[in-house]
């Protein structure tokens, strides 16, 4: 197979921008040119020399900005689209309900990381999980200085779901919790939290001390995964069966991961063996006390998945995947 030139556009999403950053060295490891530019910031001069055999975006891509629209139309390059967010949601489209007719008025090729979705699609559709750069998380990097802990949610702690199991957590397990997120997101949940009821107001002063600032990148969130018992993750409600990002970053940096569950999950790696699931919140409780007071068995357990990680989801192995649906429209 020939070496391609792939144009990937950079999107405004931080979790997107990481991804595609990564796809885009997997790309190059297999031998390809690759032009990355911010959607905000494409050069038409630039685009049109290195006329690209195909283009990846993230989500309704270029089509957010008519500057960015324009360009990629005049390539005449095929254009596969990766969501990894629900393509009715505003994580989607911002706001512009108009996206998805724009979408389905074009040839683009949809690369879909929760097959519950695919239906959703016009355009021609795969499935396509997501992946982690592993090199990046395998080990950390010993210039990051990281506090430890020993419960880890690094997210945003926000819609109805995550709100009612972190506060639970926070009440029960008092100075064990530490929170990675914007600060924005973290007030407008203390916030949420108290006009709901998951917190009290003497409650919440606790809850804040949770608060461990933001994680600026890839290398800081591998070190604080590094650097604690257990990873705590919370499926969004946007995606029905897939397997959310963090799942992936904690297994990586072989940490212990206790889990929602979430089809992907389960069918990808196995429960128990790789990771744990968490059924309710009595279950979370439970299964919090028994993994602390057994950390040989949380080792063993990280360990496993970290081997699964290796083995099936890099960001590399998603490139190829990618390179091979894309064939098909060069």
């Amino acid at each position: 197979m020939k070496p391609l030139k792939i144009f990937v556009i950079r999107p405004i999403s931080i979790i997107g921008d990481i991804l595609l950053k990564g796809i885009a060295r997997g790309f190059e490891k297999a031998g390809n040119q690759v032009l990355l530019m911010d959607v905000r910031e494409l050069e038409e001069t630039k685009i049109n020399n290195f006329n690209p055999d195909f283009v990846l975006g993230m989500d309704y891509a270029h089509l957010i900005r008519e500057d960015a629209h324009k360009i990629i139309q005049s390539l005449n390059a095929p254009v596969a689209h990766f969501f990894i967010d629900d393509p009715n949601s505003s994580f989607a489209h911002a706001g512009d309900l108009a996206l998805y007719d724009k979408l389905s008025a074009t040839d683009g090729v949809i690369l879909c990381w929760d097959e519950a979705f695919l239906k959703d699609f016009k355009n021609k559709a795969y499935y396509l999980p997501t992946g982690i750069d592993f090199e990046v998380y395998e080990k950390p990097d010993p210039s990051i200085n990281i506090e430890k802990s020993t419960i880890l949610f690094a997210g945003r702690p926000l819609t109805d779901k995550r709100e009612k199991i972190i506060s639970h957590v926070a009440k029960n397990f008092p100075g064990l919790l530490n929170i990675y997120c914007y600060r924005e997101h973290f007030d407008r949940s203390i916030n949420a939290m108290l006009e709901k009821g998951y917190l009290k107001q003497e409650e919440i002063e606790e809850y804040k001390k949770c608060y461990k600032g933001f994680l600026k990148d890839e290398k800081e969130l591998a070190g604080a995964y590094h650097k604690c018992d257990i990873v705590l993750n919370i499926t969004m409600e946007q995606g029905p069966t897939s397997m959310n990002s963090r799942v992936l970053e904690a297994l990586a940096t072989d940490s212990f991961l206790l889990t929602d569950y979430a089809e992907d999950t389960s069918k990808y790696f196995e429960e128990n063996k790789d990771f744990v699931f968490y059924k309710n919140l009595d279950d979370l409780t439970e299964k919090i006390r028994k993994y602390l007071d057994n950390p040989g068995l949380r080792q063993e357990i990280a360990g496993n998945g970290r081997k699964k990680v290796a083995q099936n989801h890099t960001l590399y192995q998603r490139a190829m995947q990618i390179i091979e649906i894309m064939q098909n429209y060069l």
